[in-house]
């Protein structure tokens, strides 16, 4: 659905362009303006109109409405089938044609026949309104028949009534448009050649005068109204309506014709008007709805669809205009609904070129332009790819080279362990191999002090020996000997010279007991001869 819509209704008298645009009120009536055909489209340019993109209304000679009726099919298969129908015509016609078609709300389920409209126009038709449109700079986007325009207006904005048969007549100087509606459905449509002309051209043969001065005369005498029989204004006025009394009755025709072509078409025998609502120029006509309402029998109303819409955005001038001219703005209201509104009735015909052109915007474009955003994404997604590659590539080259670096530092580190295994084995092996000279100095140092001249040291050793678990340990091995001399017996002096040596206080931090062991047994001390042995072992400090 559009925001904003503009259309354009060229009829023989004048050229009608309305804009609209979608609001929260609804519809929002944004400008509009009118000029006399003869004027051309060169005043609406000046008035600053949005000429670009308009949807353009088709009456007349310039369109014809045509109905089939077939089975239920697929769309694929009802586009083949119009499309072949479409093509017979074109050849009937001698000329290319454009078309559109769409069916109508099925009005008996259980018939299982689907109706479908289809609009046709010739080609030289449509060029000749888009030319006319060009000379105001404007453009059209697309053509619809003025019918079914008249319809979309009051779906969106008339009196709709449930089940109500209502017939719309737009009713302009050559040419009728009529649109039967039951509730809100679209039972029949049709455009005719006709309206107010017919009217002008039985008073001018009348009074022999020319077109311009018998249109003033029905818009100054005429009057249609079967209650004013015999009560005219003026016998001028008599002979103007007698003149014009028959041509008027084809107004009527035209409306009864259409509602007896609906009853066959729809197969409705009882169909009845329940009211006729007429637009157009020719609605203003003095009597045509007393004539209407006498001959149809049913209430005759004028069809003002703006009372519903806002008109709050329009210039002052534009709100004037459309006061004076609002029957015939009708049409191109319908035009611009449409536009704003998807749920209404859409045919509208293009032809080919406007069609691939459409085509190409609302496809191809998005499609250039889809792949043109596809390869943008493609190309951001490639470079931070590569920007993540990158950094990935810069942490990987981190990793790996703290990843080198810490093997390094193992290797190093298992280097250092095996080295310190190394060290502390050789540690130990010269622990155990080494000599404490200083200790050994104090040992001999005591014992040399201490020594009576009855003993003598004979050997004095430091040896290696197993001490707890498997470490060995030094120790200083002291052999000697000792004599009796005067009488004093040598075991004596022997103990006596042991005891010294466990008293002494420069072995106690260095023994690891009180106590010297000795390796042999003393002898007897009735002996006048002894040999020893003493054997150290270190507990502290060396």
């Amino acid at each position: 659905m559009a925001g904003k819509s503009v259309a354009i209704d060229i009829g023989s008298h004048s050229i009608k362009v309305l804009a609209a645009k979608a609001s929260k009120h609804g519809v929002s009536i944004t400008r509009f303006q009118a000029v006399q055909t003869e004027q051309g489209m060169h005043s609406l340019a000046m008035a600053g109109l949005p000429l670009r993109g308009m949807v353009c209304g088709l009456a007349g000679r310039d369109m014809n409405l045509r109905y089939s009726q077939v089975p239920p099919t697929p769309d694929w298969q009802l586009k083949n089938l119009m499309d072949l129908e479409i093509q017979d015509l074109a050849l009937q016609s001698g000329g290319s044609l454009s078309a559109d078609y769409n069916l109508l709300p099925t009005q008996d389920a259980e018939a299982e026949i689907d109706t479908i409209l289809l609009a046709l126009a010739k080609d030289e038709s449509l060029d000749r309104l888009r030319a006319l449109v060009a000379e105001a700079k404007g453009s059209v986007s697309g053509y619809t028949p003025n019918c079914i325009a008249l319809y979309n207006a009051f779906l969106k904005c008339g009196p709709v009534e449930p089940d109500s048969v209502v017939c719309l007549a737009n009713i302009g100087h050559e040419t009728i448009d009529i649109a039967l509606v039951k509730g809100t459905d679209l039972l029949f449509a049709r455009n005719l050649s006709g309206g107010g002309k017919v009217l002008d051209d039985a008073i001018a043969a009348a009074f022999n005068v020319s077109p311009r001065k018998a249109e003033a005369l029905k818009s100054d005498l005429l009057d249609l109204d079967p209650q004013s029989r015999g009560r005219f204004a003026s016998g001028q006025a008599e002979k103007v309506t007698l003149a014009a009394g028959g041509a008027a009755n084809a107004i009527v025709a035209a409306i009864q014709s259409s509602l007896a072509f609906c009853k066959a078409q729809t197969k409705i025998a009882d169909l009845r008007l329940d009211k006729v609502l007429v637009a157009g120029g020719s609605a203003r006509l003095r009597g045509l709805r007393g004539l209407l309402r006498e001959a149809l029998r049913c209430p005759i109303e004028l069809f003002d669809p703006f009372e519903n819409l806002d008109r709050s955005l329009l210039p002052a001038s534009d709100a004037e205009q459309l006061q004076a001219m609002r029957y015939e703005a009708v049409v191109a209201l319908g035009l611009a609904v449409a536009r704003l509104d998807n749920t209404l009735y859409a045919l509208e015909v293009l032809p080919a070129w406007l069609r691939k052109q459409q085509q190409f915007q609302q496809r191809t474009i998005w499609n250039i332009v889809a792949a043109a955003l596809a390869i943008v994404f493609l190309w951001l997604h490639w470079k931070d790819t590569k920007t993540s590659v990158e950094l990935a590539s810069q942490t990987f080259a981190r990793v790996r080279s703290a990843q080198g670096q810490s093997r390094s530092v193992h290797e190093a580190a298992q280097q250092l362990v095996l080295a310190n295994k190394q060290d502390r084995a050789v540690v130990d092996l010269l622990a155990s191999q080494a000599v404490p000279l200083h200790s050994a100095v104090r040992v001999m140092r005591a014992v040399t002090e201490n020594l009576p001249p009855q003993l003598w040291i004979r050997k004095f050793e430091v040896v290696q020996r197993g001490g707890a678990g498997s470490q060995r340990v030094p120790v200083v091995e002291i052999q000697g000997a000792g004599k009796e001399i005067d009488g004093v017996e040598v075991g004596l002096v022997l103990q006596d010279y042991i005891k010294k040596l466990n008293s002494d206080e420069s072995l106690k931090e260095l023994i690891e007991k009180k106590v010297v062991a000795f390796d042999k047994t003393l002898p007897p001390s009735t002996s006048s001869t002894v040999e020893f042995t003493f054997t150290f072992r270190f507990g502290g400090k060396s």
